[in-house]
């Protein structure tokens, strides 16, 4: 029997096995250069998105604190002497263990800031019924509390939504109302709305009452009124009433691990709302010590523009010592060397605080300092040295310049607010 060949075409043949494994060897050459692009690219995107998650972070940040800061000082609330002011006052490098408000409250990163801002109006300001009476109890000579008249629409024919101070009234809380003098509006007193004289069966025209003296916080109210601790004797009739709120800007400090100091130091950008002037958390909620704006915001630094002397020029066309027409050439003074600055906290140099003694603000600086979410174990930022007046250690065993820490990339936002309302 004869065998059976296939079909032989001349010079057909197939690959010896040295062409197989180099051509095996080319393509896992080509495949691990592509996975590698590929690994390349991911950790990039990776990186970029949380650069970018942190900036848009620090951005609604800032623009949820620069909303409320900006509104510091209405109804007629003065900046007082600083940094320990009236509408705005600066806790500056805080030391390790500083609560925001004391007692339980939440502790503050050591070396960061706290701002406080007072006079902060997010509500109407209602115009007060004049056809109806204001009334003073027992007496305008020595009133303890008093009552007043509100309605929708108000006196001018302007629609006014009732709704704020109804809720509050409703709810019992013991809100700071700042009412201004109807003949004066340089006379005005911070009184404590009181639930128990009000009435809002009509939601169209209701009877605010409020405590003078004798309320749980009248006293804390009265030092933020026009003559400190007292009420005005020239305050007989108000032409307005608005709800005071208070506000306090700071980096929470707070751990993966809660409690846990030896765990990973996860901070946040955080507000505390509370009653004006007072260390009771607005409407008696231990929630609102901490109202987080931003994670992984460890720093919170805060400067301060006044109208000192340290810019006056002495005779010419800026005048001396005040903020004149020209605000390029003639304004708020920051030196290269800090000698003489009209910005206090901007670390410079350690000035004189007799410099800025009654002296108007007119700019509030704030910088934020954040990092990423996550670690990149094969990147080490630049070593921090100083924010504002901060001074970093730059020892490698520091928190913020560990190594550890290096690993997290960083960006510092900085805003100029200008304060419309203090001056």
């Amino acid at each position: 029997m004869r065998e059976s060949r296939l079909p032989h075409r001349p010079g057909q043949r197939g690959f010896t096995l040295v062409e197989v494994t180099v051509s095996l060897f080319v393509t896992i050459i080509v495949l691990l250069g592509v996975l590698a692009l590929f690994d390349f690219s991911n950790r990039l995107t990776r990186v970029q998105s949380n650069i970018s998650d942190m900036q848009q972070s620090l951005r609604v940040a800032q623009a949820d604190s620069l909303r409320l800061i900006r509104m510091a000082g209405r109804g007629g609330i003065p900046v007082g002497n600083l940094p320990t002011g009236t509408a705005v006052a600066v806790q500056n490098n805080v030391a390790d263990g500083t609560l925001v408000g004391g007692g339980t409250t939440p502790e503050v990163v050591p070396g960061s800031d706290v701002l406080t801002v007072r006079g902060v109006l997010t509500s109407s300001v209602y115009q007060i019924n004049q056809s109806a009476p204001f009334n003073l109890t027992p007496s305008a000579a020595a009133p303890t509390g008093g009552t007043l008249q509100l309605s929708n629409p108000g006196p001018s024919g302007v629609a006014q939504d009732l709704t704020a101070i109804t809720d509050a009234i409703s709810k019992g809380r013991r809100e700071g109302l700042v009412l201004v003098a109807r003949q004066d509006p340089s006379i005005w007193v911070v009184v404590e709305l009181n639930q128990g004289t009000s009435n809002i069966t009509n939601p169209s025209n209701i009877t605010v009452g409020f405590n003078i003296t004798g309320g749980s916080h009248t006293a804390q109210y009265l030092q933020l009124s026009s003559t400190p601790g007292n009420y005005p004797t020239g305050l007989t009739s108000a032409v307005s009433v608005g709800i005071v709120e208070e506000y306090r800007f700071y980096v929470r400090r707070d751990y993966a691990v809660p409690n846990d100091k030896t765990s990973d130091l996860t901070p946040k950008l955080s507000r505390a709302r509370v009653y004006p002037n007072t260390q009771t958390p607005w409407a008696d909620d231990n929630n609102n010590w901490q109202v987080d704006i931003s994670d992984n915001v460890f720093d919170l630094q805060v400067a301060l523009g006044l109208d000192t002397a340290a810019n006056d020029p002495g005779a010419g066309a800026c005048g001396a010592g005040t903020i004149a027409s020209d605000d390029i050439n003639c304004s708020i003074y920051e030196s290269a060397d800090g000698e003489n600055d009209d910005w206090m906290y901007n670390g410079e140099k350690n000035t004189d605080p007799a410099l800025f003694a009654n002296s108007d603000l007119y700019y509030i600086r704030i910088t934020t300092l954040a990092r990423t979410d996550r670690r990149d174990k094969d990147y080490q930022a630049p070593v921090l040295e100083r924010v504002e007046d901060n001074t970093y250690s730059t020892a490698d065993t520091s928190t913020v310049n560990s190594t550890n820490e290096r690993m997290y990339r960083r960006r510092l936002l900085r805003t100029v607010i200008d304060m419309r309302n203090l001056g």
